[in-house]
């Protein structure tokens, strides 16, 4: 073996190593060391063909995609991911195994491709893909600095940088200047690193300054955060409205769905209150809950849990911290340590697996009203510092006769549907409050003006309310009838107390400013459906339910042997059409006379064949004429046989000009035997 060779073993091995201590896994790492050792026996190359490299490189490509997608590497906690680690990591694996391969390729005897050490490179470049601390940076930056000094080594044994032809040693001066010039390199590099490492919170911040839009204040993610400027809903309009955040399955449509509660508006901003508590968990779920249930989550009561008819939602959500649920949810199961709800019943986790989803239930009918305190619904009835005397005489003016809740409510939805139109986006004029201007001027406006205004005059006829945003669900997937709720079916509404009723969901925007039931195209439908019958077999895969898993991967399944059924049927006409059009293109180069004779031997084979006479593939025309009865068909043939050869001429002409008159008579016979 070459020393090329060596230094090939040497690069795989500190790549090797380098993954073994960045992923805290020594098992592939070890493995992959002891193989390449082989790779010095000469009985174990094998000369692959390009055929052979592609669909191994296929092969291993869909393995280590299957490997990330089913499995993928979990990292310590002490690791924070800053691109896509875990698929880094599998592209690394399969990189190596590239290498790996090219060790055992005999056309690589007694050199090996240039591509060898890039490869390591990209390897580097991949499993660096996570922050490292103290040690590990050290090691890290070691290997990577004795790599490079290995990859030099390696191009100077390679045999495109050594010439055959010019045989004169180099001086010595020419050694040094490398050296120094590789030197020089190092150091910069070192000091690059260094640098990098030591400014990285401060190169962090300035990238999320130059991605992250500027926003006055705290931002708002979409109305989900702790604060929720008016306006933060219409960016999910803008962008990526299509785009799915929650699949929910049940029988029953899920309707609104609740993920955040405000309760102070001041600043054209609302504030939810900041605090906590964890949700109890129970053992066992309560009597009359029949459903099945992934075995390792949690079940969490909320509140009043008697009932014997139970609707249940199963939650695949985008989002893992937030718990999307509709509105006085008593139970919920969930892959999670623990639960916790705020003082207006919106539910959140911090420790929630992610890909599994999360199960709700409620009773079908509807329980008494749990009691509110005194306290919790004064805080409802807070307006904002400054709220115009106009405002007040308007909310003087719709409440008029109105003596209970309910027909403030009621009396409030009626205003805002018949005297505002809706609009995405709305102009307020310099100077002006927003909701001040939106009130008394009656301007086109989204949810969040229809939603914030009746809040704000609910509370001024002294009616407890509060700001609710999250989605409403009404589109349903024809496919596999899961209901979908999309970033443009993010709404805001109100959520008003009464005394006889309890909590009640207030929909004040009018009819054209509420997601609706329209479903998009059929070819979209059926790519979602897809997109999440794969996250329930990734689910089921993980916890491993294999029964579960196959009828789920049933479609998956069947459309893979079905491209594949179509990939090698579209070869086999692709090649036989290939086949075809080399054949035509030999017969075309033949004689004008030749051509037609050929044309008569095939027509005259498949008259023959219709009587049960075939000329076997290594069978001469000779032969084959002394085996037919028909003294007149074993002529035509003796004749053909002595034709085939003949130029051309008159003579020539007229014999097929005869075979042909032949065949018709052939063909007028009944039988040729």
């Amino acid at each position: 073996m070459s020393s090329q060779r060596t230094v090939a073993f040497i690069l795989i091995s500190l790549e090797c190593a380098t993954f073994g201590i960045l992923s805290e896994t020594l098992f592939f790492s070890a493995s992959i060391v002891l193989i390449a050792a082989l790779s010095y026996l000469p009985i174990l190359q094998y000369p692959f063909s390009r055929r052979q490299v592609f669909w191994i490189t296929s092969i291993l490509a869909m393995l280590f995609m299957v490997k990330y997608v089913l499995s993928p590497h979990e990292f310590g906690q002490d690791r924070s991911e800053v691109i896509r680690t875990p698929l880094a990591y599998a592209a690394a694996q399969f990189i190596i195994a590239l290498q790996l391969r090219q060790l055992f390729d005999k056309h690589f005897i007694p050199f090996l491709p240039n591509s060898f050490p890039l490869l390591g490179i990209l390897v580097f470049i991949l499993i660096g893909d996570i922050q490292v601390h103290g040690s590990i940076n050290i090691y890290y930056q070691v290997f990577v600095f004795s790599y490079v000094l290995m990859t030099g080594v390696f191009y100077q044994f390679g045999h495109v940088f050594r010439s055959q032809k010019n045989n004169i040693k180099k001086k010595w001066v020419v050694y040094l200047i490398r050296f120094n010039f590789f030197v020089f390199i190092w150091l910069i590099g070192w000091l690059t690193a260094t640098g990098l490492h030591r400014y990285e919170r401060e190169m962090d911040q300035l990238y999320y300054r130059l991605i992250e839009p500027s926003t006055s204040g705290m931002a708002s993610r979409a109305g989900f955060s702790t604060i929720s400027k008016l306006g933060s809903l219409t960016s999910q309009f803008d962008s990526g409205a299509q785009q799915v955040k929650l699949r929910i399955k049940s029988s029953d449509e899920p309707g609104y769905m609740r993920g955040r509660a405000f309760v102070q508006f001041f600043n054209s901003e609302w504030h939810s209150e900041i605090g906590s508590q964890n949700v109890a968990s129970i053992g066992l779920p309560p009597a009359g809950v029949k459903t099945e249930i992934i075995p390792e989550g949690t079940w969490f009561q909320i509140g009043q849990a008697n009932s014997s008819d139970w609707i249940e939602y199963e939650v695949w959500s985008a989002s893992t911290e937030h718990i999307f649920a509709p509105l006085n949810t008593p139970l919920v199961h969930a892959v999670a340590e623990n639960m916790q709800i705020d003082s207006q019943n919106i539910l959140t986790s911090r420790t929630m697996e992610n890909g599994y989803p999360y199960a709700l239930f409620l009773p079908r009918k509807q329980l008494p009203p749990a009691p509110e305190s005194v306290v919790s619904l004064r805080r409802l009835l807070q307006l904002p510092f400054g709220i115009s005397p106009r405002v007040q005489q308007l909310a003087n003016q719709i409440f008029a006769d109105c003596k209970t809740s309910a027909e403030k409510i009621n009396r409030v939805q009626n205003y805002f549907q018949n005297q505002y139109e809706y609009e995405i986006g709305i102009k307020i004029p310099q100077g002006n409050d927003p909701l001040t201007y939106f009130l008394l001027e009656k301007p086109n406006a989204h949810c969040e003006y229809f939603a914030s205004g009746t809040a704000i005059l609910l509370r001024m006829a002294g009616v407890p309310c509060r700001y609710v945003t999250g989605y409403i669900v009404r589109e349903r997937n024809v496919y596999d009838q899961f209901w979908v709720a999309r970033s443009r079916h993010a709404h805001a509404w109100v959520e008003a107390w009464d005394e006889q009723s309890g909590w009640v969901t207030v929909e004040s925007t009018p009819a054209a400013g509420r997601p609706d039931q329209n479903t998009p195209g059929g070819v979209r439908q059926y790519w979602e459906s897809l997109i999440g019958q794969y996250s329930r077999l990734k689910t089921a895969v993980q916890r491993g339910e294999w029964v579960l898993a196959l009828s789920e991967a049933q479609l998956p399944l069947a459309l893979l042997i079905c491209g594949v059924a179509l990939w090698f049927g579209f070869r086999w006409v692709f090649q036989f059409c290939q086949k075809r059009l080399k054949e035509r293109a030999l017969f075309q180069q033949n004689p004008v006379h030749v051509q037609e004779l050929h044309q008569l031997l095939a027509q005259m084979d498949r008259l023959l064949g219709k009587h049960k006479i075939v000329r076997k593939p290594d069978e001469t025309l000779m032969q084959f004429s002394r085996r037919i009865q028909s003294q007149a068909v074993a002529q035509w043939y003796r004749n053909y046989a002595c034709s085939r050869f003949m130029p051309e001429s008159a003579e020539t002409n007229a014999l097929i000009l005869q075979l042909k008159q032949q065949i018709l008579e052939f063909r007028q016979q009944k039988s040729l035997i």
